[in-house]
């Protein structure tokens, strides 16, 4: 980068403002620390262009992260292609970073997307590889050459990194996070062993597929001393076809043999499916682990019992004293539940969504990067030798008497061995509540700071009650029952047990809501009031920052005083019970709670107000 002019801070400052004050009158400082908040490019971009000052303190933040996606197609902007005039903004990218002076700025590089790759099949067929790919390569080694302060790297390229490019990021004294994305087809490609990155603290590796010449990573793992963070994910490919071709062994193998086992605190399995050998327990200082996530794409898994003779060799006793204290996961049985159970003090449990759910999202989350493109005509066509695309389908299959067994079991030795201890508790859609069960998991939890679950829309009364029993309750979230245990058709509750719902504008709403989901479609205008008036006590809600229904989420800002007509007279019972103590009681209608806000406490000096709250939407 040019070295600063003398003149440059002076060449902006001017006691001339006809159009206002200027930004330059700020202190440096504090230009710095708001220039410190902004993540969009384009209004980084912006900011370079504005004056010398800005460009200077504005190019580090600008260059520190970089993402550049690639497009197996051409994209338009309106009625213009882009880059037109020069090449792809990939290509571009690419070419700013090695030939101007700004690749010492850089810390992430991550590059994604689709590169296209003409005539692989005869590429393949001479054991070749493809010119694109190997231009690409050498592109990317000779702008990893001139980032000397680069931190993390990402190839998320459909394509495979080849040796060039991990020879470059061998060389990077600073490289702490690396992810690598194993190509996915079966034409043949080099095989390499991956050389040591000894300064590495996390490392991620995709789309792991056994025949699809993936890259040794035994001496990469053997090597990093330092690493904290390790996540495999394999194709789901051999748990649809139960094809257990993966061997966990050869990816730790050089750790077993030198009696170095990994050191890592943070592990996740992604699609998992292969025989556990007692190899496996000398690769990992398992009194070390303490965040697990285990997670896999066959969403109907949990039913499937034709993997049973590979799931069933791994253990559900850990051979040693082990330290979790977070998990993560997405599958629901018997052997996870019993795990569970033979130790404690977790912290933070969550049970991932293991499929779709239609009241959670308006609509899917596409894989795809959103631009605007005119209709083109696709010529990539899909690989022989590819698995076949799967469906999950879109709830479990299990029958509802055995998903309520083994969610009964979970939440029995959640409460009994975690709960003392737990502080965030995400619960799946498909798992119900009923208010008792809710009270024992309040009861026995009071150190929860993060809440999720699903409740029937009768036990919504009782939430106004057992809430307030969480002091350090930060975020709570309510999900839309799904899947085979919820009640398949909810009885409308009777019209008195809206309560004050059915005072406001949209009485029609909630006079006709028979589940959470119609609540949920309301309009957000109406949410924002009653969550307004219903969380508005700081004596009960002080703490809470984020309120989940359904796939809307709000932020709950600032209290504030608005004219009310007086309350109505009600008798509030003290919360010095036990949550337990009042699920069931007679008062229950005239209760505080979502549905049936209870009456704000008055000001002193303005009687004639209440209490509410600010609350925003977010997406």
């Amino acid at each position: 980068m040019a070295a600063v002019n003398r003149n440059m801070f002076d060449a902006s400052v001017t006691t001339d403002r006809p159009r206002g004050a200027s930004l330059m009158v700020l202190p440096l400082n504090l230009i710095a620390s708001i220039i410190s908040h902004l993540e969009d490019p384009g209004d980084l971009a912006r900011l370079c262009r504005t004056c010398r000052v800005l460009n200077y303190m504005t190019l580090p933040q600008l260059y520190k992260s970089i993402t550049l996606t690639s497009y197996d197609r051409i994209r338009y902007r309106g009625d213009q292609p882009e880059g037109m005039g020069s090449a792809s903004p990939f290509s571009m990218g690419l070419n700013a970073i090695i030939t101007r002076p700004y690749a010492s700025l850089v810390r992430s590089l991550t590059l994604r997307g689709n590169w296209r790759e003409s005539e692989l099949e005869e590429h393949a067929r001479i054991g070749r590889v493809t010119d694109s790919s190997m231009m690409l390569n050498i592109v990317v080694r000779a702008a990893i050459d001139k980032m000397k302060e680069l931190e993390s790297f990402s190839w998320e390229l459909n394509t495979k990194m080849l040796e060039t490019v991990y020879l470059g990021l061998a060389q990077q004294p600073k490289l702490t996070s690396l992810t690598i994305r194993f190509p996915s087809s079966r034409h043949p490609r080099p095989t390499i062993v991956i050389p040591p990155m000894p300064h590495l603290r996390r490392l991620e590796i995709t789309d792991i597929d056994p025949l699809c010449y993936p890259d040794d990573i035994s001496t990469l793992l053997w090597k990093s001393k330092k690493l904290q963070e390790l996540n495999l994910h394999w194709s789901p490919r051999m748990r649809e076809e139960q094809e257990p071709s993966v061997m966990v062994h050869d990816y730790f193998r050089k750790c077993i043999s030198a009696k170095q086992p990994l050191r890592v605190k943070k592990i996740g399995l992604r699609n998992l499916y292969a025989l556990h050998t007692e190899e496996f327990n000398l690769a990992f200082d398992q009194t070390i682990v303490e965040d697990v996530t285990i997670l896999t794409n066959v969403k109907s898994d949990d039913c499937n019992f034709m993997n049973t003779f590979v799931d069933s060799t791994w253990p559900i006793s850990p051979p040693h004293i082990i330290r979790i204290k977070s998990i993560r996961q997405d599958r629901f049985n018997r052997r996870h539940a019993d795990f569970l159970g033979n130790f404690t003090g977790l912290e933070r449990l969550y049970f991932v969504n293991a499929t779709p759910n239609p009241n959670d999202m308006r609509s899917p989350k596409h894989l795809e990067y959103p631009a605007p493109t005119p209709p083109f005509v696709d010529h990539n066509h899909n690989n022989p030798g590819s698995a076949p695309a799967y469906t999950p389908d879109t709830t479990p299959s299990c029958s509802p008497g055995l998903q309520a067994s083994i969610r009964d079991a979970y939440l029995n030795n959640i409460i009994i061995n975690h709960a003392a201890t737990l502080r965030h508790l995400l619960l799946p859609s498909y798992w119900p509540l009923s208010s008792n069960t809710i009270a024992r998991i309040v009861h026995s939890s009071p150190q929860l700071e993060q809440l999720a679950f699903a409740t029937e829309f009768s036990s919504m009364e009782t939430l106004g009650l057992l809430l307030p029993f969480l002091r350090n309750l930060v975020a709570v979230r309510l999900l839309v029952p799904t899947g085979a245990t919820s009640s398949p058709q909810t009885p409308r509750p009777p019209k008195a047990s809206l309560g004050r719902l059915s005072s406001c504008p949209a009485e029609d709403v909630f006079a006709s809501a028979l589940s959470l989901a119609d609540i949920v479609e309301a309009d957000d205008d109406i949410l924002i009031e009653k969550f307004s008036e219903s969380l508005a006590d700081p004596q009960v809600f002080s703490q809470l920052r984020f309120f989940g229904f359904g796939w809307k989420a709000f932020e709950l800002l600032d209290y504030y005083t608005i004219p009310a007509v007086p309350p109505l007279e009600r008798t509030v019972e003290s919360q010095s019970q036990s949550p337990a103590d009042l699920v069931g009681e007679e008062y229950i209608d005239s209760s505080p709670s979502l549905s049936n806000p209870a009456p704000r406490a008055s000001t002193e000096d303005k009687p004639d107000s209440f209490v509410a709250r600010q609350t925003k939407a977010r997406t």
